[in-house]
């Protein structure tokens, strides 16, 4: 089924047992080992209630008792941690010329990653079948773990309640696939997908695990984040209060498509001057060729060489590129103030640290003073596929917030709860 959200709906014990499971989890995740009276004082949660948990849990094989830690005072308690052997869920990211696929612990690491390039002339139909194909073998081949779901990270405008890309600039047919209903049938478990910028920033707040717990001289917290993917398109996830902002149909951050030059080209979408035409790594490709006439088509990732080997004409494009997505930056730091700002993707790739330099320099002429000082600007922590990584925490996302679905019986219900 595809993913719903809470609509103000009240908590009954259900609701609360299940937020102090994903609460748990979350805390072991980012503390590694961990004693359960440690778990207590870092969720506010009763012992008793911790415990029941932790019980539970291990039961279902989810954590394990990894021998003993020494605490103050010299006491020794019994360590937890979440079982990374026997579990897994598969990511699936999808693009315009490759498709990423991987097999992920219940911590978020990699086991295995997978990326395909689209063939020339090959339909959507054709590489989605492959996709499936790729999929089934993964699954299959992983006997040690029970595959518990699959995330999927599709680029935009990608519609949150069919479960369909609505628009995929330069290639005609992935809106007649229906991904979320064929994954579905074929493997019948739980499939969740997003939108790849939002993918991304999951993956990053995820993998970042402080960004929201630093706090202002006010005392409030750094509680929004930003993340840029500029790739073969361009787009925008935006985590506020650990929370994704979808818009009605969850084409919230489709930046690539916002108008960055009034007189520029139709683009597909029906804007025009769009930001993606501009600076993705499809855009930087295609002015490469056409200042440099080559006798063979140059690539990507022929390009991005050509950058890193000082190439005068190609190096003035790329920062060309750099200069249009500035001006995503500034919007949308004006537009949501995030106290982080990162940018991921293929073209932060080619030479991370020269767009880094050019963005500051161009963001810092443009912002108030004060609010350029108060939001750090970075480049991703994530290596390599930041969406592939984002789909494989959308999944575990969910499985930790209704883990006595995945696993068994619900128990006991518990009542007690940080609010």
């Amino acid at each position: 089924m595809l993913q719903t959200r809470n609509l103000g709906k009240g908590f009954n014990q259900g609701n609360i047992q299940n937020l102090n499971r994903e609460l748990l989890l979350n805390l072991l995740r980012r503390e590694g080992v961990c004693a359960r009276i440690r778990l207590a004082d870092l969720s506010g949660l009763k012992q008793a209630t911790v415990t029941h948990i932790i019980n539970d849990f291990i039961s279902w094989g989810l954590v394990r008792e990894v021998g003993f830690l020494t605490g103050s005072k010299g006491r020794r308690s019994i360590g937890i941690d979440i079982n990374r052997d026997d579990f897994a869920v598969l990511g699936i990211r999808i693009a315009r010329k490759n498709y990423s696929i991987g097999l992920f612990d219940l911590t978020g690491g990699a086991i295995c990653v997978n990326r395909m390039g689209v063939g020339a002339g090959e339909t959507p139909r054709q590489t989605f079948d492959k996709i499936l194909d790729l999929a089934q073998k993964l699954i299959r081949e992983e006997t040690g773990r029970r595959v518990l779901a699959i995330g999927l990270a599709i680029p935009g405008p990608f519609n949150f309640h069919t479960g369909r890309i609505e628009l995929m600039t330069g290639v005609v047919g992935w809106d007649e696939i229906d991904i979320h209903a064929e994954l579905d049938t074929m493997f019948h478990i739980p499939v969740f997908m997003e939108q790849d910028a939002n993918a991304a920033v999951m993956a990053q707040g995820w993998h970042q695990n402080d960004w929201d717990e630093e706090t202002q001289e006010d005392g409030s917290a750094n509680n929004v984040l930003v993340y840029i993917t500029a790739g073969q398109g361009v787009g925008a996830g935006i985590l506020a209060d650990g929370k994704i902002l979808h818009g009605k149909l969850g084409v919230a951050g489709e930046i690539g498509h916002t108008t960055i030059d009034i007189h520029g080209p139709r683009c597909a979408c029906g804007n025009v001057g769009c930001l993606e035409n501009y600076c993705s790594s499809m855009a930087f490709t295609r002015m490469v060729n056409e200042a440099l006439h080559p006798e063979k088509e140059i690539t990507f990732e022929e390009a991005a060489m050509m950058v890193r080997e000082g190439n005068e004409t190609v190096t003035n494009l790329f920062l060309s590129c750099c200069d249009a997505l500035s001006t995503a930056v500034v919007n949308l730091i004006n537009s949501f103030n995030p106290g982080y700002l990162i940018i991921g993707d293929e073209m932060s790739h080619i030479a991370p640290e020269l767009m880094h330099a050019r963005i500051l320099e161009n963001v810092k002429s443009r912002l108030v003073p004060v609010i350029y000082e108060n939001t750090r600007i970075m480049m991703s922590m994530v290596e390599r596929d930041s969406m592939v990584h984002g789909a494989a925490v959308v999944a575990i996302r969910e499985v930790f917030a209704n883990c006595g679905s995945y696993f068994g019986s619900d128990g006991e219900e518990q009542t007690d709860i940080l609010l």
